[in-house]
């Protein structure tokens, strides 16, 4: 024991010592095989990084998710208000189409933002038209639209009254029922 040598030790096989100085290598680069040899493995401990991107994109819908569907229905409702006012009938258009009297029909509102109405027992039809930035309404109805239309009348928000396009002058009518500037 003197000699600095190790009584249990076999003479014949050679010391084997660990170089202090050999660089060891990292868990990163050790193969994963390697790293969970006699570890007990399952689903969640060998897919940690798929599991951790799972919960937090669970957690950004969570908060976020809300928001941007509400930011969304918004945008479409603004989208889908101004697409509705570009296509309401102006009141120069209403007064071009007065012009006409009785050749006015249908085709002349198509093209405008119109609610439609069909009276099932019957097949009456009337398209309610918004005067755009005006206090006027108009109702234009008859037995189908491959027909002319019966009637055509504008009606005033302001006097509840209403002008015949066939029979009266709707320009006089829109000048009296107009919101005079003060």
């Amino acid at each position: 024991m003197m000699d600095g040598q190790d009584p249990f030790r076999d003479p014949q096989e050679p010391v084997k010592r660990e170089n202090p100085y050999k660089k060891k290598p990292k868990d990163d680069e050790i193969p994963l095989k390697e790293q969970t040899v006699g570890k007990t493995e399952n689903f969640f401990t060998s897919h940690v990084r798929l599991i951790t991107f799972i919960v937090c994109v669970v957690l950004f819908l969570t908060f976020m998710g809300p928001l941007s569907v509400w930011t969304v229905m918004e945008i479409v409702d603004n989208y889908e208000q101004k697409a509705d006012e570009e296509k309401q009938i102006s009141l120069n258009a209403l007064l071009a189409i007065a012009d006409k009297g009785s050749a006015a029909g249908w085709k002349d509102f198509r093209s405008f933002s119109l609610e439609e109405s069909v009276n099932q027992t019957d097949g009456y039809v009337s398209w309610t038209l918004q005067v755009k930035d005006e206090p006027f309404y108009i109702i234009v109805g008859g037995y189908g639209t491959k027909n002319p239309p019966q009637t055509i009348r504008v009606y005033s928000l302001l006097s509840g009254e209403y002008a015949d396009l066939f029979l009266d002058d709707v320009h006089a009518f829109v000048q009296e029922n107009q919101i005079k500037p003060e």
